[in-house]
């Protein structure tokens, strides 16, 4: 693939936006139409599961992040792939960073007492799988060529061969 302008994955929105929209669709959800059943969770067990998946989420991000400026290549999938990343958390999972999102508005949902929000994250994960991910496959298989369909034989999608 030629380096140009239109060098990026051709994503349909950018991840940060799709989960801050998911965010205020369940906030919006939640407070006209409220179901209540994560109130019945005790909230001192909410909380520390909700601290948890954010904290797990925080490192993911983290840890993919540091692999990807050690790489010296671009974080956001609006610019272009510099280097093909394989190694540290990237080595378990090719999408690291998104693991971290879902990750993320599962805290966020927990933390916020949000049902609507576990309801929220199967078209979430629609979105990003169809929407972002294959997209990105796509562009990094045109661009990297055989290392990168070797790196899709071997390192899973998501994670355990998912």
């Amino acid at each position: 693939m030629s380096r140009g302008e239109n060098d990026v994955a051709g994503v349909i929105a950018r991840p940060p936006l799709i989960v801050l929209g998911t965010l205020v669709a369940a906030f919006v959800l939640d407070t006209f139409f409220p179901q209540g059943h994560m109130a019945r969770t005790a909230g001192s067990l909410r909380y520390v599961a909700s601290g948890i998946a954010l904290l797990c989420a925080v490192l993911l991000l983290g840890a993919a992040a540091h692999e990807m400026r050690k790489a010296n290549t671009n974080i956001p999938t609006w610019e272009p792939a510099l280097a093909l990343v394989t190694d540290g958390v990237y080595a378990r999972t090719r999408n690291p960073i998104y693991l971290a999102f879902i990750i993320f508005l599962v805290g966020a949902g927990m933390l916020f007492n949000s049902d609507w929000m576990f309801v929220l994250l199967v078209p979430f994960a629609l979105v990003m799988h169809y929407g972002v991910i294959r997209r990105e496959e796509a562009y990094l298989l045109a661009r990297f060529g055989a290392p990168y369909a070797n790196y899709m034989g071997r390192v899973p999608r998501y994670l355990w061969g998912i």
